[in-house]
């Protein structure tokens, strides 16, 4: 893959990466889990087929915690980002589909 070509799959990827994160913000706190032997909390929504999580630390003041956005589309993750208050970011997987106007839709309704 060429290097103009990672850097448009991964600027799409923030891209909906950022309309996950506008929708499951406002998510109710549906739990604290432990991650990695960290507590973390956790949002999720699941409409029309496409469900996405939403984990970040519970103690505030701790900027090298990850956050992570986890995305899928009918039981099948289509994307995952990490990312951390110091600047830390990881892509850790995109499956570019139809999911992704159905993503666009869902976050301009809620």
């Amino acid at each position: 893959m060429r290097a103009s070509d990672r850097q448009a799959r991964l600027k799409r990827a923030k891209e909906l990466g950022r309309l996950a994160f506008d929708m499951l913000r406002y998510e109710d706190l549906v739990g604290i889990i432990a991650i990695e032997g960290k507590d973390k909390y956790l949002r999720e929504f699941d409409r029309r087929g496409l469900s996405g999580s939403y984990v970040t630390p519970s103690r505030p003041g701790r900027p090298y915690e990850f956050s992570r956005i986890q995305v899928r589309h009918l039981g099948r993750k289509v994307l995952e980002i990490h990312w951390s208050k110091a600047g830390a970011f990881q892509l850790v997987a995109y499956e570019p589909g139809d999911w992704e106007e159905l993503l666009d839709w869902l976050a301009n309704v809620f």
